[in-house]
Parts: C-alpha cells; sequence; structure tokens
C-alpha cells in the first residue's frame, strides 16, 4: 500500500487537445473526437506537413489575468496554470484555507522546459520563464501560496510519477492536501524535427484527425501533443469532513525501467507487477487497463505482450483502452491525461472507446474496447506509461464507496 492515509481525489483540471475542462475532455473521449490536426502553432514551411495535438481555442488573456503577465510565460506553464485553477474551483476548496496551509505540495511533471522559448530572441524574463519549475512556481505564485513545489522530470511518466509523490505527503501524514498533475508543451519545429528524424511520427491519414490509431492493424506512429493536468489529492478523513466529491481513490504505484539489453516492455511489465503487489492486489481485481498505447507498431504490441506476462489468461477478460487517438501523446502530461480519464470512468461506469481503432490487429488480441463505449461496474482500474528513456509507471485507482 502507498502508505497509512487514504489518499483520494477530489479536483481535476484539464487541457488537451480534444479540449479545455474536463467536460470537454470526456465528452471528446465518448464521442470518438480526435483533436489531431495540421500543426498550426508553428509555420511548418521547413519540414513536411506534421500533425499535432493542440490544445483547441487557447486565448491566454480570456483565461489568465493579466496582471500575471501571461504573455512571458511558455506556453507550458499557461496551460498549468489554467488546469491548476480548475482543478481547485472543481474540488470546492476554500481559498483561504488552501493560503494558510504551510508548504502545500505542488509537484509537477514535464518532460522538458518551455520548449517555445528557447531559441526565440531572449528577453529578461526568458531564463525564469523557460526552466522546468517554472510551472509549478507559477501556480504558487498566482494563487498565494505557501508551496513545497518540486518538478519530476521523466518522459511519459512524469505526471503519474508526480501524483504518486505527492500522494505519500498525505499518506505519511505530512500534509492533507496535495496538487499534483503535469504540463508539456513541445510542439515547436525543433522536436518535430527530432521526431521526423527518428520516424517516429505517423503518416498523414485524410481527415488528419484520423492519423493516430491505437492497436489498429494500420497504425503508423504517436503524434505528439500538448496539454495539462491538474489534480487536487486529499486525506480521505479530511476530504469526507468537509463532504467533498470524490472521484477515486489511489491504490498503488509501481515504477521500473526497462532493464539493459532487455527487449522493451520488460519494464512495464515489472512496473504492473511492482503496483499489484504494493496494492496488495491479485490479477482478479483489475477491471479495467487504461494503455499507454501512442499508436506506435512497436509500443502497442509490446505493452500487449508486457500486459499478457503480468495477467496470463486473465488478460483476455480485461477491457483495455487508449485515449491517444483523441488526445495524441502530450509527452509527460500523457500519464495525467491517463489518469483523469480513468478516474472519470470510474465515476460514469463507463469506459470510452479507442478513437480510431476500427482493424484489429492478430498480434493485439485483447479486449480493446472499440467502435462503442463500454458500460460497465468498475473497482480497480490500472493506469500504464512508457515513455522514452525506457521509462515505467503503473497507478491503480479505485472506485470511492
Amino acid at each position: 500500500m502507498i502508505g497509512r492515509n487514504r489518499v483520494v481525489i477530489t479536483g481535476i483540471g484539464v487541457l488537451a487537445a480534444n479540449g479545455i475542462g474536463k467536460d470537454a475532455f470526456w465528452n471528446s473521449l465518448l464521442a470518438g473526437k480526435s483533436g489531431i490536426d495540421l500543426v498550426t502553432l508553428f509555420s511548418s514551411e521547413n519540414l513536411a506537413p506534421c500533425l499535432a495535438g493542440e490544445v483547441p481555442d487557447f486565448d491566454v488573456n480570456a483565461y489568465i489575468d493579466r496582471s500575471l503577465k501571461p504573455k512571458r510565460m511558455g506556453r507550458f506553464t499557461q496551460l498549468a496554470l489554467v488546469a491548476a485553477t480548475d482543478a481547485i474551483k472543481d474540488s470546492r476548496l476554500n481559498m483561504d484555507y488552501m493560503r494558510s496551509i504551510n508548504s502545500l505540495p505542488i509537484i509537477i511533471g514535464c518532460s522538458a522546459p518551455a520548449m517555445d522559448l528557447l531559441g526565440q530572441h531572449a528577453t529578461t524574463t526568458t531564463a525564469v520563464m523557460s526552466i522546468p519549475n517554472a510551472a509549478a512556481s507559477a501556480i504558487a505564485y498566482a494563487n498565494e501560496l505557501k508551496a513545497s513545489i518540486q518538478t519530476i522530470s521523466n518522459g511519459c511518466a512524469s505526471s503519474l510519477d508526480a501524483v504518486a509523490y505527492a500522494s505519500s505527503f498525505i499518506s505519511t501524514g505530512k500534509s492533507d492536501v496535495a496538487l499534483a498533475g503535469g504540463a508539456d508543451s513541445t510542439i515547436t519545429e525543433y522536436v518535430m524535427n527530432c521526431f521526423t528524424k527518428a520516424k517516429k511520427l505517423p503518416s498523414i491519414a485524410d481527415p488528419p484527425s484520423k492519423s493516430c490509431k491505437p492497436f489498429d492493424l494500420n497504425r503508423s506512429g504517436g503524434v505528439i501533443a500538448e496539454g495539462a493536468v491538474i489534480f487536487i489529492l486529499e486525506n480521505e478523513n479530511h476530504a469526507t469532513s468537509r463532504g467533498a466529491s470524490i472521484y477515486g481513490t489511489i491504490s498503488a504505484y509501481g515504477k521500473a525501467n526497462d532493464p539493459p539489453k532487455e527487449r522493451e516492455g520488460i519494464g512495464l511489465t515489472l512496473s504492473m507487477q511492482h503496483a499489484l503487489q504494493n496494492a496488495g492486489l491479485s490479477t482478479r481485481d483489475i477491471d479495467y487497463i487504461n494503455a499507454h498505447a501512442p499508436g506506435d507498431s512497436t509500443m502497442d504490441l509490446s505493452e500487449t505482450d508486457s500486459i499478457k506476462a503480468v495477467f496470463g489468461n486473465r488478460a483476455y477478460d480485461i477491457p483495455i483502452s487508449s485515449i491517444k487517438g483523441s488526445t495524441g501523446s502530450a509527452m509527460g502530461t500523457g500519464g495525467g491525461h491517463q489518469l483523469a480519464c480513468t478516474l472519470l470512468s470510474l465515476q460514469n461506469k463507463c469506459i470510452p472507446h479507442t478513437t480510431n481503432l476500427t482493424v484489429t490487429d492478430p498480434y493485439c488480441d485483447l479486449d480493446y474496447v472499440m467502435a462503442e463505449n463500454r458500460y460497465i461496474e468498475l473497482n480497480y482500474a490500472m493506469v500504464n506509461t512508457h515513455g522514452f528513456g525506457r521509462s515505467n509507471g503503473t497507478l491503480i485507482v479505485k472506485n470511492w464507496k
């Protein structure tokens, strides 16, 4: 188990390529609506046409008070600040109470610094605004919080790592409340060129929104995306005493890297096993897996094999889905987006279908939710992340009753 006190999630703020706000995010997943399209955040005239999952209609002045000088912030900081505001509002925590907490944990995961500022004309604020901890710092400053801020950078596992670390402050009694999640915005010409050289981007479909196809026979690569997601974590007793609405309980986290000279995916096998062991659960207890599955030919198959290695024949009975066809791969924020989907699935007793999965791959032969949303009672759910650097994380959450 993660610790002595039970840790629950009472607030969600999310910005993704498929919508701003948890309702838009969730409704897009249910509708199979994809936010993937041709790049607009930079001129791609020096590159072949490329795809991205950009947060739609994001007018920073409409979301952030001008007194905070949002135009000086990196885009990932802007997104994080809006997500934090939404999460706090969603939790219905009193701001005077939040400001009274000494050393409030604010843990943010990101895969990279403010890539949109790097390489641009330097100003007196560029150095401060481009560093990785700018997002966590801005959240504390804008909300006048006496915070203990920390930033985790661990590839696609960053935001799940942040949630797991923040939960330890609550489970061990160091705090009753914590704020955790992730933010990333790496849609720049330099980053896209790097992924193009690595041959990790998909071919462009017609329409472009059909380009990312997790687990599909015709998948050809993941799509780089941006976004932010922030969660409010609380001690269960603290949350219930104030009548908070609870999305779910954090049961356990497992973490592992792919060992050297081993096939890609061994680390994900280990992280799932560690999470089950830490939660005191068996493979029979998991009702749903929200997969990393970015639509990559190798990664999707590797995750399938890892699930089989952990669950054996039981793997064929567990519903599995991926949100990446709708959101794209938001780098260090991706795991947090998956967690938001999973918590909303627990709450609504519904697993959104995997957007753009239409032709089954005979080698990806598990129970992938496709074509229609699946309405089902869920107790325990598992969230997987796997990313560059061979880092893996698995978070188990439980329906709160």
